[in-house]
């Protein structure tokens, strides 16, 4: 009896030491590469692009803007769609970072959103979102 209590007594010891409080070493986690600072920052564009294609769907509808405007429109963001795919697409690419970044450069420059006047204030600000979510590409990529 005094065998088995003397294991019982010995096994708790060891359980309790191993129940201390824990030191965990936490390691911060390595920026994000430029890569895909850039990729996040084209997510971000597609869904600015699908929202000005929806809001433009939805005034449409209202009536608050002509058909020809949400034509122009929808063009429009099939070659924003079209922009953002090729910057994708050299992202995954065997080229450098360096070639990389000039690559998605150029593709940006000149790019702008359609100007249409008196366009709706939510279309408008939509536009502006876009182009500063494309700055920011070209901020990132610039670096």
């Amino acid at each position: 009896m005094k065998t088995i209590s003397l294991a019982l007594l010995l096994s708790l010891s060891v359980a309790f030491v191993g129940c201390g409080n824990p030191t965990t070493a936490t390691t911060p986690a390595p920026p994000n590469s430029p890569q895909t600072q850039v990729i996040n920052i084209s997510k971000t564009l597609a869904d600015a692009i699908s929202g000005a294609v929806n809001a433009s769907i939805a005034l449409r509808d209202q009536g608050k803007i002509t058909p020809d405007t949400n034509l122009l429109i929808r063009n429009w963001a099939k070659s924003a769609i079209t922009l953002n795919e090729s910057i994708a697409t050299e992202l995954g690419s065997a080229d450098t970072w360096s070639v990389q970044k000039a690559k998605i450069y150029l593709t940006l420059t000149g790019f702008k959103t359609p100007t249409v006047s008196g366009l709706d204030p939510t279309i408008q600000a939509d536009f502006a979102a876009i182009m500063a979510i494309v700055q920011q590409i070209q901020t990132a990529v610039s670096q």
